[in-house]
């Protein structure tokens, strides 16, 4: 039986991720189709950009490899960026007592994921066209990198929403460092391309493993239950840490709006 506080929690998020949807496609056309539109426009930009211009489409099904981890990354770079703001669009809540303010953040990154979870058909399909047929792992790999992101992106959105509530810079800062996150990750850039005295280093970054364990559903089926060493501890460690700053920050949310 439910607890009386999990319930209250649900429903809180529920009536938040309803908001943020009204909210984020009021007077658009087209709606919740931007969430599949952007990232595969991005896509084919990178494609042509680095796999036709540099010649890095020498990689098996690379418009794969890129729509598979562009998709991964747009959803990770939304949830962190959306929570970066996410008090300050919501003040009025931050002054009742009995609100939990960590339940934004999770309802940030629930909203994220309902336009997330339009991308999965849409990579089956782009999977199809390339002939690569998920594998009986499919299912293990695609929870695995769902829950070392889900603990990776809610706790950067902690941090980055209590600091950015003190810190106002802390938005330019963020904006900087996604885009280097971005870079050092293998969204377009194929691990292959790593010169190998950096690779080591390149694969202690969790959305390294996170993808790569995306792409062992969607790109090129098979099970490396290695890359959860690197990524689960990991990414388990930045929400605990971020969780934690959140919690000592809240008492001053109030009083620094």
């Amino acid at each position: 039986m439910l607890s009386r506080s999990f319930i209250l929690a649900r429903d809180q998020i529920m009536v938040l991720i309803a908001k943020d949807f009204k909210l984020k496609y009021d007077s658009t056309c087209l709606g919740f189709l931007w969430s599949m539109i952007i990232p595969l426009v991005m896509s084919g930009v990178y494609y042509f950009v680095f796999g036709i211009m540099m010649r890095w489409g020498a990689v098996d099904n690379y418009l794969l490899y890129l729509v598979s981890g562009n998709f991964l990354w747009a959803f990770f770079a939304s949830v962190v960026n959306q929570n970066g703001t996410v008090l300050l669009r919501n003040a009025s809540l931050l002054k009742k007592t009995c609100f939990d303010r960590r339940l934004l953040v999770w309802a940030t990154f629930f909203t994220e994921g309902a336009h997330f979870l339009l991308t999965i058909p849409v990579l089956l399909g782009v999977m199809f066209c390339f002939r690569v047929v998920p594998d009986v792992y499919f299912p293990v790999n695609v929870a695995a990198a769902l829950l070392c992101l889900m603990f990776l992106s809610v706790g950067m959105g902690y941090l980055y929403a209590a600091i950015n509530i003190v810190f106002r810079d802390m938005e330019k800062i963020f904006q900087i460092v996604m885009m280097m996150w971005l870079y050092c990750s293998p969204v377009f850039i194929p691990v292959a391309n790593v010169p190998a005295r950096f690779l080591s280093y390149y694969e202690l970054n969790p959305m390294c493993q996170i993808l790569m364990l995306w792409r062992d559903a969607f790109w090129s089926p098979g099970f490396h239950p290695e890359r959860l060493t690197v990524a689960a501890p990991t990414c388990l460690a930045v929400f605990l840490f971020g969780r934690w700053v959140f919690r000592r920050v809240e008492p001053r949310f109030a009083e620094m709006m």
